[in-house]
């Protein structure tokens, strides 16, 4: 990726990001977020943008230049990484490490549910131009305040694992590929359970004895460890979930419900109303755990059931004791 904009401050760090398309200016005793000067006609120049396409945006036609004849040809294809102008500015006054920068933009990209990045061309294939688009929960300003102290409180737990946080952001990452529009079913299933296997890494190296949980198994583990009601394509009484079925046929035959990959949905091509959401399921259980691991395990949203497509407001403050 090209150079970021970051530079340090005699009280901290700082980084321009974006894109948000909403005007947000925080401040606290430990970090602050500023709209740049030109946010609104930003905004506007995004929206008109005629790569614009049901809420997402694509990059154009790559181009390429002929050097012997100096034609510029439009390709049949797309560019595939591309870049976005940046909107606003965050400050974290008493971290000196840049890395710190780039892991609490990727926390706030989960908090509000759109791709943030500081680098130069930080989004693949396509993008959401709207927030709460790519996790199952909202919060508020207010939360927003809380959401990011829980980032900087992580970083600060996990200074002796400095993959930890690099794991949180390929989960991150992992869950946002997995909702480009045109992605076929097993490759949102593939990244969906990259994502599960991400957060299951995270958790294990935490564990205080040898942990050895088959991957038919972990899912499952996972859930009973933070109280989350158990799905039931996760359940293992009887050997492998079903998940996990679906998971070894994928991986080590290329196999998608029978079919070579891209000519089956998951569950199979003949219609099941208990199949058809488990990918929706498998997101919104994805963000749970996410927030589970970054310190809001005791949230009534981590709590809550997966199989259901409302929206959840996210209160970090609501803990259950």
């Amino acid at each position: 990726m090209p150079g970021k904009p970051q530079h340090s401050l005699a009280s901290g760090i700082t980084t321009n990001f974006g894109y948000y398309p909403v005007r947000c200016d925080l401040e606290t005793e430990r970090f602050s977020i500023l709209t740049l000067p030109d946010h609104e006609e930003t905004v506007s120049l995004i929206a008109e943008d005629e790569n614009v396409i049901d809420g997402w945006l694509y990059p154009g036609p790559q181009q390429r230049l002929n050097f012997v004849s100096g034609i510029v040809r439009s390709m049949p294809y797309s560019s595939r990484v591309f870049g976005l102008p940046k909107t606003h500015a965050l400050t974290l006054h008493r971290n000196k490490d840049q890395h710190d920068l780039d892991f609490i933009v990727w926390c706030l990209s989960l908090f509000t549910g759109m791709r943030l990045t500081t680098t130069e061309a930080g989004f693949l294939d396509a993008t959401p131009v709207k927030p709460h688009k790519l996790v199952d929960f909202v919060l508020n300003r207010r939360i927003l305040i809380e959401a990011v102290h829980l980032a900087l409180d992580f970083l600060e737990q996990e200074r002796d694992a400095p993959r930890a946080p690099k794991r949180i952001a390929a989960v991150i990452h992992a869950l946002f590929l997995a909702q480009y529009p045109q992605s076929l079913p097993f490759e949102r299933f593939q990244y969906l359970y990259m994502a599960l296997d991400g957060c299951f890494k995270l958790l294990e190296v935490k564990e205080k004895t040898n942990l050895r949980v088959p991957h038919a198994r972990r899912i499952q583990w996972m859930c009973e460890k933070f109280y989350i009601p158990i799905p039931k394509w996760a359940e293992s009484k009887a050997g492998a979930s079903p998940l996990s079925i679906a998971r070894n046929d994928a991986i080590h035959e290329a196999l998608f419900f029978d079919e070579p990959l891209g000519f089956s949905i998951y569950g199979g091509n003949k219609p099941d109303g208990d199949l058809t959401n488990v990918t929706l399921q498998m997101k919104a259980l994805v963000c749970r755990l996410l927030v589970a691991i970054l310190g809001g395990a005791d949230t009534t949203y981590v709590k809550s059931p997966v199989n259901t497509r409302m929206i959840q407001s996210l209160e970090l403050s609501d803990r259950i004791t």
